[in-house]
């Protein structure tokens, strides 16, 4: 499935945040939004999702789409995710966004079953959402969102709340959706522990001002973007080379 922004702009109080945005988002693939806060990394994935009607044209598969046809095909995760919990337990928590759909009684528990599964919940149905860790509830936020079947993910910093184990587990999870098929789009200023990724887009006064791989990002070399250390490795030995290097002093000595 294909999503495409043409002239998509979008305005708070007069003031536009996103501009004339041109873009395509695939499933299969992982975009990471990059640049400073306020630059509309935020407003661009609510666009996507649907939550915001924006000016311009939108389209899936080449066929307009307004936002009830977006939320139904991209499912929004938010910066913090016990914003969006709200079940007493772990699998009434996933249950509710089924309900609203009208899911029946078998094919809830199936899909139920299978989400916990893909983000590692599994076991932990009747636990309450409160005593998740961080990482276990962003990963609930996520199979809630899983569990609606959209074809794709829009994450808002799904990893700035969490201790570097917990990022290590979202990513992983992450990754796991790329090869099931979804479409992941990610706005992060946490770039640390996202590697298998495929297109990095950098946003600045609501346009996107770049579009590429990682190759091509580094050659830019955007001021406001924090570039993880091992980035810089890639660039100088290649995204696939054996060096599993944790901060630069490791490497020093090797």
């Amino acid at each position: 499935m294909k999503i495409s922004l043409n002239d998509v702009s979008f305005g708070y109080n007069g003031r536009h945040v996103l501009k004339n945005v041109n873009m395509e988002f695939e499933t299969g693939k992982i975009y990471i939004v990059v640049g400073k806060n306020g630059s509309g990394k935020t407003t661009l994935l609510k666009v996507v999702s649907g939550l915001l009607e924006a000016e311009g044209t939108i389209l899936i598969d080449g066929e307009p789409a307004d936002p009830l046809m977006l939320r139904r095909n991209v499912g929004y995760v938010f910066q913090n995710p016990s914003s969006q919990i709200i079940g007493a337990t772990v699998e009434e928590d996933v249950a509710f966004s089924l309900e609203i759909l009208g899911i029946d009684r078998d094919e809830m528990q199936r899909r139920i079953k299978r989400v916990l599964e893909l983000v590692g919940l599994s076991g932990l149905e009747k636990e309450d959402p409160l005593n998740l860790s961080g990482g276990q509830k962003q990963r609930l936020a996520i199979a809630s969102m899983l569990a609606r079947d959209t074809h794709f993910l829009a994450m808002d910093e799904p990893l700035s709340m969490l201790d570097p184990p917990s990022q290590r587990e979202i990513s992983k999870v992450i990754e796991d959706l790329k090869r099931e098929g979804k479409g992941i789009i990610i706005a992060t200023h946490e770039l640390e522990y996202l590697e298998d990724f495929d297109v990095v887009l950098h946003m600045r006064d609501g346009t996107i001002d770049f579009c590429g791989s990682w190759e091509a990002f580094m050659d830019k070399g955007f001021e406001d973007v924090e570039v993880p250390f091992k980035w810089k490795l890639w660039k100088k030995f290649g995204k696939e080379s054996k060096w599993e290097v944790e901060d630069a002093d490791t490497f020093d000595e090797r």
